[in-house]
């Protein structure tokens, strides 16, 4: 099962959200997540958040269409979108997919790096995804395929990743320490299948990008 979660930032377009939904999709939006769902006439098992940010048609909507709604107060030490990601771990999905969890809140996308964390602890493969970027994190050696060409960048995830390898890019890495910010891992691009990335210990997050 995929758990999709549409969260109050930059909202997704519809070819987008689509690409993660089928019949074994669970959707839950985060406040102003659902706006981007109602535009586009899809319907969420499940809206939460403390709904500063939803407009009132869109949850007067939901709420006439009888989904299911979870209320917070405004003042909670927890964000919505991570209401959302706790609700999906419960379901124990093979995948989860998060959309508008980027966009002009630097503060938020940060926070919401950090939850590709939790759902790792918790053994759930995640993703952040975006108009220009797909966003993995990964605490041991791990290989993918993509299209010649197609550009990634690495960074450390809290601490040091010792001994970081790259093979099949155009700009290969042996034996490295990645440290969190450093630039060496920024803008490699694929050239052949597969794109292997090995590492001694630490945490990576993997960015790939349209642009």
């Amino acid at each position: 099962m995929r758990v999709l979660i549409v969260s109050g930032g930059k909202q997704p377009k519809e070819a987008t959200i689509k690409k993660y939904i089928d019949k074994d999709t669970y959707i839950i939006s985060a406040d102003s997540g659902s706006d981007a769902l109602y535009k586009h006439n899809i319907m969420p098992n499940l809206i939460l958040g403390d709904f500063d940010s939803i407009s009132d048609e869109v949850l007067k909507y939901y709420e006439e269409k009888n989904c299911k709604i979870n209320r917070f107060k405004a003042e909670k030490d927890f964000t919505d979108t991570e209401a959302a990601v706790l609700e999906a771990i419960k379901l124990k999905p093979k995948e989860l997919v998060l959309l508008g969890a980027t966009g002009t809140r630097l503060d938020h996308t940060l926070a919401n790096l950090g939850l590709l964390y939790k759902c790792k602890k918790a053994r759930i493969e995640a993703v952040i995804v975006d108009e220009n970027n797909k966003v993995s994190i990964h605490s041991e050696s791990f290989e993918f395929n993509e299209k010649e060409g197609q550009t990634f960048s690495l960074q450390a995830f809290g601490e040091n990743v010792r001994n970081l390898s790259i093979n099949g890019a155009k700009y290969p890495l042996h034996n490295y320490d990645l440290s969190f910010g450093d630039p060496r891992t920024v803008s490699n691009e694929c050239t052949k299948n597969p794109v292997k990335i090995t590492f001694d210990s630490g945490i990576i997050l993997l960015i790939k990008s349209n642009d």
